[in-house]
């Protein structure tokens, strides 16, 4: 299998419960809003969508990328809608 995404069994249970495809997971760590690498070992795939923040935590450096787990990120969502409301203000 030559994949430049690969997923954990736990990322395909998240993937399920949350109703995401295969292919918008891949794209969102392809092709992210933002990066977070502040983790040594995993780093974030960060994409908005409509009003809220996906994190998608990921493994490894170079191809293929491994998904670990994807959450709604409340925390970040709150951050970034503060600074695009600053931000509208200027």
């Amino acid at each position: 299998m030559n994949s430049e995404v690969l997923f954990t069994e736990h990322a395909l249970t998240m993937l399920k419960e949350r109703k995401f495809t295969i292919e918008f997971i891949k794209d969102i760590v392809l092709n992210p809003d933002y990066k977070d690498t502040s983790n040594d070992d995993l780093w974030s795939a960060i994409k908005k969508i409509e009003h809220k923040v996906l994190r998608v935590v990921v493994k490894g450096e170079q191809k293929p990328y491994t998904v670990v787990t994807m959450y709604y990120d409340r925390r970040l969502r709150k951050t970034m809608m503060a600074k695009e409301r600053k931000e509208d203000s200027e």
